[in-house]
């Protein structure tokens, strides 16, 4: 449906989005409650407050990027429009110090209003954003085109994912010292380039992409869209368990850079590159092996596979620290990223497909394309999960400083806490089918319609 150009264009749209994203869901935790100093129980407020506003944000645009008419198509006014608002946001999220003196405790209230306007500001954008662009996925492509696309998408995501994250591993030794604490000459630099970079890769999406003339806006209301998704057992089923894998998720995310630096005491630029760089390698390697994986085992028993490895390492986070003092701190970081980055990856390389296979499937019984409510509606639950699991995570830190004096404690037992829902997710998947026979369904319809 599109030339190899254009599905390329379309994934680099993937990259810069997504790159801020994961920059600010691994550092901005962290650098709120250490270098500006904010109270963790206030941090974890402001992440679930986010949580809540980009879920009702997927949830609206996936319906209305279905419903929109214009000259520009349904989805493309949503991405010209809100693209700048990302990376502006994502900007100002760093700055504080430029607006206020975050060095000072009687202004922590500013600071947490600072904190929580400009992240739900970030989230709103991202969401705005990214649902209408990945609702475009099962309008643009075919199912034979599809897993080509896909990994396209995921080739740009995993290395946006992944250089977030080593940025996001190193933004601590980014910042100088104050008072205020605040980033450095090189700290800015690099925001501001991947700022630029953001722009860059979303053009093709912003001026060329655009779904099909036979792709046709829906006249539905939202409420019944709604509904429609929510009688879909399949949707119902994938949405709780990206939901519980998500809970865990946000604290593996949020967690990762304190419990490297403060429980297994790498600090340094250059202690800090090899847990990163394994982290990275894993989640690409373990991104083409799963794909070979899922064509002999199915998608289904993959994900499984992927949440059983995470759920076994995880609760050895209280473990590491005198493993570390032992094996060394740098090899033990390594071997406990490895697993945890190859569990993320089957996630990662099945979050587009199973949703667009999904719509595909509703779209043949249906005759409607609705990828928009598909692709927007599953933000709503699975961010209440990420916003109850933002709370629970500030206040588990907070108490760990109320009881002990310090956040030693709460980074390193979070990975018992969290490793539970792992498993609440895996049973869920069971009783629900990610494996649908296209073909097989589209010969029954025509059965059907023919009697």
């Amino acid at each position: 449906m599109l030339p190899l150009p254009k599905k390329i264009g379309y994934s680099m749209g993937r990259f810069g989005p997504s790159f801020l994203m994961t920059m600010i869901t691994v550092t901005a935790f962290y650098v709120y409650g250490t270098e500006f100093e904010l109270n963790w129980f206030l941090n974890g407020i402001s992440l679930a407050a986010s949580y809540i506003v980009i879920g009702l944000t997927h949830w609206f645009t996936g319906y209305y990027s279905d419903t929109l008419e214009s000259r520009w198509g349904r989805r493309r006014p949503f991405i010209v429009i809100g693209t700048p608002g990302i990376v502006i946001s994502a900007f100002l999220l760093f700055v504080p110090n430029w607006f206020l003196d975050t060095g000072n405790p009687a202004l922590e209230l500013l600071v947490f209003g600072y904190y929580l306007t400009v992240l739900c500001m970030f989230k709103f954008f991202y969401a705005f954003v990214m649902t209408a662009h990945q609702a475009w996925l099962p309008e643009i492509t075919d199912d034979m085109e599809r897993p080509l696309v896909s990994g396209l998408l995921n080739t740009f995501n995993f290395t946006a994912d992944s250089g977030g994250a080593i940025l996001g591993f190193t933004t601590t030794v980014l910042f100088v010292a104050g008072p205020p604490r605040q980033l450095s000459e090189l700290g800015l630099g690099l925001l501001l380039l991947f700022c630029v970079i953001t722009l860059l890769f979303m053009l093709p999406s912003m001026t060329v992409i655009r779904e099909g003339p036979d792709v046709k806006p829906i006249v539905r209301s939202l409420s019944e869209e709604t509904k429609v998704a929510l009688s879909n057992r399949t949707f119902v089923g994938w949405t709780l368990t990206v939901g519980f894998l998500s809970f865990t998720f946000i604290a593996i995310s949020q967690q990762m850079i304190g419990f490297i630096r403060e429980v297994l005491f790498l600090k340094t630029m250059e202690a800090l590159i090899p847990p990163a760089l394994a982290m990275l390698g894993s989640t690409m390697a373990f991104f083409y092996i799963w794909l070979i994986g899922i064509r002999r085992l199915g998608k289904k028993k993959a994900l499984m596979i992927g949440l059983g490895l995470m759920a076994v390492f995880l609760p050895m986070t209280p473990l590491l620290r005198g493993l570390g003092s032992v094996l060394g701190y740098t090899l033990v970081a390594v071997v406990f990223f490895v697993p945890v980055g190859a569990g993320m990856a089957v996630y990662y390389l099945m979050s587009y497909v199973v949703p667009a296979d999904i719509a595909q499937v509703e779209e043949i019984v249906s005759g409607e394309s609705r990828s928009g409510i598909f692709t927007g509606f599953i933000g709503v639950p699975l961010n209440m999960f990420q916003a109850a699991s933002s709370v629970l995570l500030g206040g588990f830190m907070e108490l760990s400083v109320v009881l002990t004096g310090s956040e030693l404690a709460g980074l390193m037992w979070w990975g018992p806490v969290f490793a539970p829902f792992l498993l609440i997710a895996a049973f869920i998947l069971r009783y629900i089918d990610i494996d649908p026979d296209f073909a097989s369904l589209a010969r029954r319809q025509e059965e059907a319609v023919q009697i």
